[in-house]
Protein backbone atom coordinates (compact mmCIF):
# COMPACT_ATOMS: atom_id res chain seq x y z
CA UNK A 1 0.00 0.00 0.00
CA UNK A 2 3.17 2.28 0.62
CA UNK A 3 3.92 2.07 -3.54
CA UNK A 4 0.51 3.40 -4.21
CA UNK A 5 1.18 6.96 -3.19
CA UNK A 6 4.79 7.04 -4.45
CA UNK A 7 3.20 5.76 -7.94
CA UNK A 8 0.76 8.52 -7.89
CA UNK A 9 3.42 10.93 -7.44
CA UNK A 10 5.71 9.69 -9.99
CA UNK A 11 2.57 10.09 -12.75
CA UNK A 12 1.98 13.45 -11.54
CA UNK A 13 5.43 14.96 -11.64
CA UNK A 14 5.37 13.23 -14.88
CA UNK A 15 2.52 14.66 -16.41
CA UNK A 16 3.53 18.31 -15.06
CA UNK A 17 6.57 18.06 -17.13
CA UNK A 18 4.93 17.14 -20.19
CA UNK A 19 3.35 21.04 -21.34
CA UNK A 20 6.93 22.35 -20.57
CA UNK A 21 8.46 20.07 -23.53
CA UNK A 22 5.55 20.86 -26.03
CA UNK A 23 6.04 24.63 -25.04
CA UNK A 24 9.51 24.86 -25.89
CA UNK A 25 9.12 23.13 -29.47
CA UNK A 26 6.28 26.05 -30.18
CA UNK A 27 9.34 28.51 -28.60
CA UNK A 28 10.88 29.09 -32.19
CA UNK A 29 8.08 29.50 -34.31
CA UNK A 30 6.80 32.31 -31.55
CA UNK A 31 10.24 33.63 -31.84
CA UNK A 32 9.98 33.63 -35.55
CA UNK A 33 6.87 35.42 -35.80
CA UNK A 34 7.07 37.92 -33.80
CA UNK A 35 10.70 39.44 -35.12
CA UNK A 36 10.42 42.52 -36.98
CA UNK A 37 11.28 40.50 -39.56
CA UNK A 38 8.64 39.09 -39.93
CA UNK A 39 6.21 42.06 -39.23
CA UNK A 40 7.92 43.56 -42.03
CA UNK A 41 7.59 40.79 -44.29
CA UNK A 42 3.60 40.48 -43.61
CA UNK A 43 3.10 44.03 -44.30
CA UNK A 44 5.50 43.77 -47.61
CA UNK A 45 3.03 40.40 -48.60
CA UNK A 46 -0.31 42.65 -47.80
CA UNK A 47 1.32 45.82 -50.14
CA UNK A 48 1.75 43.61 -53.01
CA UNK A 49 -1.26 41.71 -52.80
CA UNK A 50 -3.10 45.40 -52.73
CA UNK A 51 -1.30 46.24 -55.56
CA UNK A 52 -2.21 43.13 -57.39
CA UNK A 53 -5.60 44.17 -56.43
CA UNK A 54 -5.88 47.48 -58.27
CA UNK A 55 -5.48 46.01 -61.73
CA UNK A 56 -8.96 44.76 -61.68
CA UNK A 57 -10.60 48.44 -60.38
CA UNK A 58 -8.11 49.39 -63.82
CA UNK A 59 -9.62 47.56 -66.41
CA UNK A 60 -13.33 48.02 -64.82
CA UNK A 61 -12.98 51.74 -64.96
CA UNK A 62 -11.87 51.35 -68.46
CA UNK A 63 -14.26 48.88 -69.54
CA UNK A 64 -17.07 51.62 -67.69
CA UNK A 65 -15.33 54.63 -70.18
CA UNK A 66 -14.10 56.30 -67.51
CA UNK A 67 -10.89 56.35 -68.71
CA UNK A 68 -9.51 56.57 -72.34
CA UNK A 69 -7.45 53.28 -74.53
CA UNK A 70 -3.60 55.16 -73.40
CA UNK A 71 -4.61 56.12 -69.68
CA UNK A 72 -5.41 52.72 -69.42
CA UNK A 73 -1.89 51.34 -71.23
CA UNK A 74 -0.15 53.92 -68.72
CA UNK A 75 -2.00 53.20 -65.81
CA UNK A 76 -1.76 49.24 -66.37
CA UNK A 77 2.28 49.70 -66.97
CA UNK A 78 2.59 51.81 -64.64
CA UNK A 79 0.57 49.76 -61.73
CA UNK A 80 2.44 46.85 -63.49
CA UNK A 81 5.89 48.37 -62.29
CA UNK A 82 5.33 49.38 -58.79
CA UNK A 83 3.66 45.63 -58.47
CA UNK A 84 6.93 44.13 -59.50
CA UNK A 85 8.98 46.60 -56.94
CA UNK A 86 6.77 45.68 -54.03
CA UNK A 87 7.23 42.05 -55.18
CA UNK A 88 10.89 42.10 -55.13
CA UNK A 89 10.75 43.90 -51.53
CA UNK A 90 8.40 41.01 -50.86
CA UNK A 91 10.86 38.33 -52.23
CA UNK A 92 13.75 40.25 -50.00
CA UNK A 93 11.96 40.54 -47.13
CA UNK A 94 11.30 36.62 -47.25
CA UNK A 95 14.91 36.05 -47.79
CA UNK A 96 15.65 38.13 -44.64
CA UNK A 97 13.03 36.21 -42.60
CA UNK A 98 14.53 32.65 -43.97
CA UNK A 99 18.22 33.86 -43.15
CA UNK A 100 16.73 34.19 -39.58
CA UNK A 101 14.92 31.63 -38.98
CA UNK A 102 18.28 29.41 -40.12
CA UNK A 103 20.35 31.18 -37.45
CA UNK A 104 17.21 29.97 -35.01
CA UNK A 105 17.05 26.55 -36.11
CA UNK A 106 20.88 26.25 -35.01
CA UNK A 107 19.99 28.21 -31.83
CA UNK A 108 16.86 25.84 -31.18
CA UNK A 109 19.10 22.68 -32.89
CA UNK A 110 16.78 22.21 -35.50
CA UNK A 111 18.08 20.44 -38.47
CA UNK A 112 16.86 19.45 -41.52
CA UNK A 113 16.63 15.96 -43.07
Amino acid sequence: MNKFPLLILITLIASCNSPAEDSSSAQPQNVITSSVTYKKYEEAHKDYVSCKMERPQLTQDYIDGKMEQAEFATALERNNRSCNIKKEIFNKYYQLLEAEYDKAAEEYKIIEN
